[in-house]
C-alpha cells in the first residue's frame, strides 16, 4: 500500500487516544474509527488487473483467470505506477489488463446522487452565457434552501466564461 501518513494523521491518532473513554473497548473503538477517517481521507485511488490471455477473455471462473486489487494509493501516479508494474510479469511471463479506479466511500446511493449532480453541472457548463448563468443560480438555491444568496449582479451583465 502506497499510503504514507503525516506527523497530522499521527497526532490525530494520538488526540483520540489521550481522551478519557470508559474502558478499553471504548478505546479501541476510538482509535478504529479514527483510522478509519483517516485511510479515507487519505485513500484515493486503486489498482486492479485481470490476467490476459491472447486466446480471449477469460471468464472469472476459469482456473486460469486471475484478478486482483492492489492496494489503496493517495495519487493517481501513484496507482498509475502499480498499475503498470502489473502489466507484465518477467517472473511468470503472464500479462495483465490493469486500470486505476478512483475509490468511493459511501452508499451506492451517494455515489449516484454525486453522478447525478456532476453530469447536471456538466450538462450546464456546456451551455454558454445568460442561460447557463441563470441555471446555475437556480441550482445554488436548490442546494442551498435556508442561506441568504451572494450579492450577484444581474444576470444580462454575468459573463461567463467556458470551462
Amino acid at each position: 500500500m502506497a499510503i504514507t501518513f503525516t506527523k497530522a494523521h499521527v497526532k490525530q491518532m494520538v488526540e483520540t487516544l489521550d481522551q478519557d473513554h470508559e474502558d478499553i473497548e471504548a478505546a479501541a473503538s476510538a482509535a478504529l474509527g479514527t483510522a478509519l477517517e483517516i485511510v479515507q481521507a487519505r485513500a484515493k485511488f486503486t489498482a486492479v488487473g485481470q490476467l490476459h490471455h491472447p486466446t480471449g477473455h477469460l471468464t472469472p471462473g476459469e482456473a486460469r483467470s486471475n484478478m486482483v486489487a492492489l492496494g489503496w494509493y493517495a495519487t493517481e501516479k501513484q496507482a498509475d505506477d502499480a498499475a503498470m508494474s502489473l502489466v507484465y510479469s518477467t517472473a511468470t511471463h503472464e500479462t495483465f489488463r490493469t486500470w486505476t479506479l478512483p475509490i468511493f466511500n459511501g452508499t451506492p446511493a451517494a455515489y449516484y446522487s454525486d453522478r447525478k449532480k456532476a453530469r447536471a453541472a456538466a450538462e450546464i457548463a456546456l451551455r454558454g452565457g445568460k442561460q447557463a448563468e441563470l441555471e446555475r443560480r437556480v441550482q445554488w438555491f436548490k442546494d442551498n434552501p435556508e442561506t441568504k444568496p451572494p450579492k450577484w449582479g444581474p444576470i444580462w451583465k454575468t459573463e461567463v466564461t467556458p470551462a
